[in-house]
């Protein structure tokens, strides 16, 4: 991936400044050994609201760009499992994560 196709992708979200604010904030969890983000975090962190987050989101997941993985709400933080897909629900919340391609540009590993 090109810093080009990037950009081409987060412009067809159709909420650019949404999708930037998301895959910065993907990399600069990376910068301080975090995994990913998680749905509420980043709502709080960003202001936007949930569902353009969502709608972002599945966005950038089909362009390649991000993950999305899902934690099951109803279990204590600290047995906090992350799964694959939507097994549980509306108490399976989102977890966002860059692709490796997308490492790899920003120069960026877990």
């Amino acid at each position: 991936m090109t810093f080009t196709e990037l950009d081409n992708a987060l412009a067809d979200t159709g909420r650019r400044s949404l999708a930037s604010r998301l895959v910065f904030a993907l990399a600069d969890g990376l910068d301080k050994n975090q995994i990913g983000l998680n749905l509420d975090e980043f709502e709080k962190q960003s202001g936007y609201i949930r569902t353009n987050i969502r709608s972002v989101a599945a966005a950038l997941k089909e362009s390649g760009i991000i993950e999305i993985q899902y934690y099951d709400d109803s279990v204590p933080e600290n047995e906090t499992i992350v799964m694959g897909s939507v097994s549980r629900g509306r108490w399976s919340k989102q977890h966002y994560c860059l692709t490796d391609t997308v490492k790899a540009l920003l120069k960026r590993q877990a």
